[in-house]
């Protein structure tokens, strides 16, 4: 994977994170339709996406 791919890859994947908290953390509670394991499960998942993001950020250096 070129530099420039794998920064368009941590791009996409911190924007996806940043979507899954949107959608399944603060829409499920502002509308009050999310659970409790379905608010958790959403930052399990942003967390992970966040965190494979940076992890892809320090392979160029």
């Amino acid at each position: 994977m070129t530099d420039r791919q794998r920064e368009s890859a941590a791009k996409f994947l911190y924007d996806m994170a940043k979507g899954i908290g949107l959608i399944a953390v603060v829409g499920g509670l502002v509308s009050g339709q999310a659970s409790g394991t379905s608010v958790i499960l959403g930052l399990v998942v942003m967390t992970e996406l966040f965190l494979f993001a940076q992890w892809l950020d320090g392979q160029g250096d």
